[in-house]
């Protein structure tokens, strides 16, 4: 069983929290990229303060990453 880190938004207005999940099971023609560094923008900010409509919680903030392919 392989598992990961993620920083989640559980709900807008809420503190993020630190999980240990487990990776799910690959497709086929896909990959796992190991985040060495993803950015926090002004859309995360908003994404927690709950300012965006129809955003369906609970996410992973941070779209920009830099990573390896494993």
């Amino acid at each position: 069983m392989v598992r990961s880190r993620a920083a989640i938004m559980p709900a807008p207005d809420t503190p993020v929290e630190v999980l240990t999940l487990e990776l799910p099971q690959l497709e086929t023609d896909s990959a796992v990229l190991k985040v060495l560094y993803s950015e926090v923008c002004g859309t995360d900010v908003h994404l927690q303060r709950g300012l965006l409509a129809g955003v369906p919680y609970p996410l992973v903030p941070g779209h920009v990453t830099v990573g390896s392919l494993e």
